[in-house]
């Protein structure tokens, strides 16, 4: 097959594939339709099933996260036993469009979980309207981001606020994200009038508005009918403004091949990350009144409401505010009496071994130990089960070193990743084991950070136009790991940087 003249990405942060499936098919996303019914599509197996905030790293080295190390907005530091927000200093991670062999043009915009900007041969904007706040927005020459916020505004998506909200705060979400979408439309209008061979705009609202807005559980307070129906509305809304900026970007790019893809869904969240802390105590101590240690400071943030803690720590410098969330997660632990904790997590679980060896201040000796405690662990949090349905609340607890290859930074990653069962969480109370008691849920009957939607393992792609067949399907077994590798072939180029996955069939032919 040809090399394509140019290929045009278009990320859409955490648009979810049964809602993209749905709203094309009864007409609600009419570009997307049609982009699908020209070319290519199907579902993307995503690293986000186990690790949920991994798959756009992965997508962007082309590496698993075993690889690139980059799971989460605050990671765990085994060299000083604290939380930091991810660096360039200890997680260095590069795309691989500033790789390319050959010297082709490359615009990259606002792509998800960046940790900033390099020279290299391209136009490259971060941080924008980008749902995470990994990193401050900066540019690729340093002097453009003063012209977009010239011509466009400083139109970065602010912090999310946590905890259920008054509806009246969730319709205005709606409204900034919509406005967020058409001007990150504009945006990339403007940066592709400029010569490129591949381009990679993202879009946001997707993310956000997954998390907020997915159902009725993110709303605090009173609702009118009128009210109601509006913000039953308010996704959808989301969905039509990305399929709107879909055409128009494709519209301006005619003779280029059009992915549209997402590296992770957004499903109804099934979190239950903030009961595993008093889970994990009891069943490490074997005890139905173990509760895990809990110095001054975190007793004192546990005090103050989520988002009021949130904002706080957004608000200091970067070195205090990763002291704080330190203090916050793991404040007050008897290193030395503790053989496994807790790191920072959205969705699943994470459970780290205090191994030897590794962690500053390790006490689990390599070998079968670490084996014995992981198999402890594992068979107890499968015990446990929601007090009022008696449904499990744990589907899996994974080895993450069965999961992913050995690589540079494994040893960044949880040791254990906890799958919870696919029904939403928000109406749980407490959770009971036959074995460890009960750990009642600190907000009970809702979802403490006020999240009613979360990931899903799994991502979609759309392809069409000059060089893409008409009407296939993907194969299963179709990865975000793929998609880097993919492009570069249908570009005639490679990475001067070695990419995990391999290229797609149907969208450049047998490899």
């Amino acid at each position: 097959m040809p090399a394509a003249r140019r290929v045009l990405m278009i990320a859409l942060d955490a648009a979810d594939p049964v809602l993209i499936d749905r709203w094309i098919g009864d007409g609600t996303l009419p570009h997307l339709g049609a982009l699908c019914r020209a070319g290519v599509s199907g579902r993307l197996a995503t690293s986000a099933r186990y690790l949920a905030g991994s798959p756009w790293p992965t997508f962007y080295t082309g590496q698993p996260p075993s690889q690139h190390g980059l799971y989460h907005d605050f990671q765990w530091r085994q060299e000083t036993m604290a939380f930091a927000a991810p660096g360039r200093d200890w997680l260095s991670v590069s795309p691989f469009w500033r790789h390319l062999s050959d010297p082709l043009s490359v615009i990259a915009c606002d792509v998800p979980m960046a940790l900033g900007v390099e020279p290299f041969n391209g136009i490259e904007v971060s941080g924008w309207a980008a749902h995470d706040k990994i990193a401050p927005p900066a540019s690729h020459p340093a002097d453009l981001l003063a012209e977009i916020k010239r011509r466009f505004g400083e139109w970065h998506i602010g912090p999310e606020q946590y905890g259920p909200s008054p509806v009246a705060e969730l319709l205005a979400l709606r409204d900034a994200l919509v406005e967020t979408t058409r001007r990150s439309t504009a945006l990339g209008l403007w940066l592709l009038e400029r010569p490129w061979d591949l381009a990679i705009v993202a879009f946001g609202a997707l993310h956000r508005g997954g998390h907020r807005l997915f159902d009725r559980s993110s709303i605090a307070g009173p609702l009118t009918d009128a009210q109601g129906e509006s913000f039953d509305r308010g996704l959808r809304d989301l969905y039509v403004a990305c399929d709107a900026a879909v055409g128009h970007l494709a519209a301006a790019a005619p003779d280029a091949a059009v992915i549209a893809f997402s590296a992770h869904g957004m499903m109804a969240n099934t979190s239950r990350a903030d009961l595993l802390d008093d889970m994990l105590a009891r069943v490490v101590a074997g005890r139905t009144d173990a509760r895990p240690r809990r110095g001054l400071v975190r007793r004192l943030g546990e005090a103050i409401p989520l988002e009021l803690r949130r904002a706080l720590a957004l608000r200091v410098p970067a070195a205090l505010r990763n002291r704080l969330m330190t203090l916050w997660s793991a404040g007050g632990i008897a290193w030395e009496r503790t053989p496994a904790f807790t790191l920072r997590a959205d969705l699943q679980g994470y459970v780290r071994v205090n191994l030897q060896g590794r962690e500053q201040r390790g006490m689990v000796p390599p070998g079968a130990a670490v084996e014995d405690l992981c198999d402890r662990i594992t068979d107890g949090l499968l015990s446990f089960h929601d007090s009022a349905s008696k449904e499990p609340l744990v589907a899996a607890v994974e080895r993450v070193e069965r999961l992913y290859p050995d690589g540079e930074r494994r040893d960044r990653l949880p040791d254990l990743v906890v799958r919870w069962s696919d029904s939403p969480a928000g109406s749980h109370v407490a959770a009971d084991s036959a074995r460890f008691g009960r750990v009642i849920r600190s907000t009970p009957g809702r979802i403490p950070n006020g999240r009613s939607g979360n990931h899903r393992g799994e991502g979609f792609l759309i392809a069409g136009g000059p060089g893409i067949p008409t009407g296939l399907a993907l194969a299963p077994g179709a990865d975000i790991l793929d998609l880097a590798p993919t492009v570069l072939r249908m570009l005639g180029t490679r990475a001067a940087v070695p990419l995990a996955g391999r290229p797609i069939p149907e969208l450049c032919g047998q490899s």
